[in-house]
């Protein structure tokens, strides 16, 4: 009996069949963004946690009329399906608890305590107490709930992955040693941030080195126009009782459970050129659209080195990736392992139909270069991890998709991530593993 495998099960799509709520309403979509008031605002440089933010998760254009309703879309530094941003980040520092306000930009004041101390405990981890900043990511289901029902709380992992991509590969590149941490006990971090742990959950700990910098200023910025939503009346988001029963049983109710749990932290993040990082996150958007022109091998070798790297993470990888090949200079069309050796040869145009087929039926897949696929043994993994593997193996696929998309944009590429049809990936890739995401890769 696993509520995590029992969940993933029922909330596969099958053939032909949609993850979309078809008889969703504009009008009771929740607020994509929280809205602070008059709380105080402190510039994003009074933290080493603020400029991270600001570069990996902040708002990087606006577009009005491009929402749904006609409103503002406000684009996000990273990817996020339908652009729903059910993500949302916290930064406990030496001065206080902060939210991450991603319109202003800048960090909003919840407390002027240091938690840090109460933080280590809830994570079992010492190292926390005594780190310059810990940013913590956090979930709402209602957010992407609203459009694919029970399978968004898949997305909620998999945005707190691609998040986690860019902030870890820019920590890196500033020197403050990022560690992430997906092993604590959940109602003590839910208690510490101030979240319900219902509508709004905690999914993942960065722990920070570093110098700590002086406070900043405190600022009242000008709160954007046409930047917030209306909150829904209560009850207008629907329960999602599969996904809260998995959450549930995945959490940790004591730091025992969590130090039985916990891999030590070993890996440290490979580091990258910040000024080439953080220009590609910033061009980085869902491409649809690929040139018929081959990739480079040694470029896409390249590019699959760092995806593949180690995390520096309290848990050990869980997944893996294969790739359909369609149009890479060098290779033969077909199904690849992530070092590109061949598995399987394919006829192109057969192996791009099946692609885009297995991708919900979308152009894009059909079209990419390359289609990596994030995969994953779920009952090993939870035998092996318990229920808390479930978790660990979705933002894993979350973070490994995010670098993708990030290093194909280093390279001038293009880059979409995608859902599909759980099954046929399955069939398409002549595994029994589970697919957990897949990202489309192509020129551009």
């Amino acid at each position: 009996m696993s509520a995590v495998l029992d969940y993933h099960r029922a909330t596969d799509v099958a053939a032909h069949g949609t993850d979309e709520d078809e008889e969703r309403r504009v009008g009771n979509r929740p607020s994509l963004f929280k809205d602070y008031g008059g709380a105080e605002r402190v510039p994003l440089e009074t933290s080493v946690a603020g400029p991270l933010l600001g570069s990996g998760a902040g708002v990087i254009r606006s577009q009005p009329g491009r929402d749904y309703g006609g409103g503002t879309i406000h684009w996000r530094a990273y990817s996020s399906a339908g652009a729903l941003y059910p993500v949302e980040a916290y930064v406990v520092a030496p001065d206080g608890l902060f939210s991450f306000d991603a319109l202003t930009p800048a960090l909003a004041r919840l407390s002027e305590d240091d938690s840090r101390g109460r933080l280590a405990e809830a994570a079992a981890e010492p190292e926390l107490a005594d780190a310059a900043a810990v940013v913590a990511l956090t979930g709402i289901h209602g957010r992407t709930g609203w459009k694919y029902l029970e399978r968004g709380y898949r997305h909620v992992w998999w945005d707190a992955g691609t998040m986690l991509a860019n902030l870890l590969a820019l920590a890196a590149a500033d020197g403050v040693d990022p560690r992430l941490y997906v092993g604590f006990v959940d109602d003590e971090v839910n208690d510490l941030l101030g979240l319900d742990g219902q509508h709004e959950y905690a999914l993942a700990l960065v722990a920070l080195a570093g110098t700590v910098p002086e406070r900043g200023l405190s600022q009242r910025p000008e709160r954007p126009k046409d930047a917030f939503w209306d909150s829904p009346l209560a009850g207008t988001v629907p329960p999602f009782p599969l996904a809260e029963a998995a959450h549930e049983a995945s959490s940790f109710s004591d730091a025992d459970e969590v130090r039985e749990w916990r891999m030590p932290v070993t890996a440290s993040e490979p580091e990258l050129d910040r000024d080439a990082l953080v220009d590609a996150i910033r061009r980085r958007r869902s491409v649809r659209r690929y040139e018929q022109v081959p990739l480079p091998a040694d470029e896409l070798r390249e590019l699959l080195s760092w995806s593949e790297a180690p995390i520096p993470a309290d848990a050990r990888s869980v997944v893996r990736q294969m790739l359909t090949v369609a149009g890479v200079e060098g290779l033969e069309p077909g199904i690849y392992d992530a070092g590109l050796n061949l598995v399987a040869r394919r006829e192109e145009q057969e192996l791009r139909s099946a692609a885009g087929f297995a991708a919900m039926e979308q152009e894009h897949p059909h079209d990419a270069a390359v289609n990596a696929f994030q995969l994953g043994d779920l009952d090993a993994i939870v035998a092996r991890l318990g229920e808390r593997g479930y978790r660990w193996a979705q933002l894993e696929a979350g973070i490994r998709a995010g670098r993708l998309q990030v290093g194909a944009f280093m390279r001038g590429w293009g880059a979409a991530a995608s859902t599909f049809f759980d099954d046929e990936v399955s069939k398409l890739l002549e595994t029994r593993d589970a697919p957990l995401l897949m990202v489309a890769i192509g020129p551009r």
